[in-house]
């Protein structure tokens, strides 16, 4: 069920795989969103399903993306892939509530007819997620491949 390579693999490495997935996380994420929102808008157009949108389009992604980066990184060969995704979520939960509340707070700050107000939302949270994503899973990584560093010259030292 985890992958543990037979050689070390190095910080930086680990780092940007860990970087990689977490960007393919948000990207698939981001994708399925704007595929929802497009049946909840063809389906009804209400404003009770354009409310229920906005909090599936806020909420689900948080708790899918822990589960989806694990197979990412098994696919990527990173060791302790299920650790990794296990020492992700707290850190990202943290962070993406931080980020959510940052982007709320930027989101009504800024006068409606400007440039940004142009650019469709989910972009944007999209973008905070994958920042999020991408500082919380190369810190898990980085955590992770140096606990398969110091096991392996552990055991290298031993026999």
């Amino acid at each position: 069920m985890t992958h543990r390579p037979h050689t070390p693999v190095s910080a930086p490495r680990a780092m940007l795989l860990a970087a990689a997935v977490a960007l393919a996380v948000s990207v698939l994420l981001l994708l399925a969103a704007w595929g929802a929102r497009a049946a909840i808008g063809a389906y009804d157009d209400s404003p009770d399903a354009n409310i229920g949108a906005g909090m599936l389009l806020t909420f689900v992604p948080v708790l899918i993306t822990p589960l989806l980066a694990w197979p990412l990184l098994r696919i990527v060969r990173l060791p302790y892939p299920g650790l990794t995704a296990l020492v992700f979520v707290v850190p990202y939960l943290v962070l993406s509530f931080a980020g959510l509340t940052v982007w709320v707070w930027i989101d009504t700050a800024i006068p409606v007819g400007s440039a940004y107000t142009e650019i469709d939302p989910m972009l944007t949270m999209g973008a905070v997620d994958a920042v999020v994503s991408v500082l919380s899973l190369s810190g898990a990584a980085l955590v992770t491949s140096r606990l398969h560093a110091a096991r392996h010259a552990r055991q290298s030292a031993g026999g």
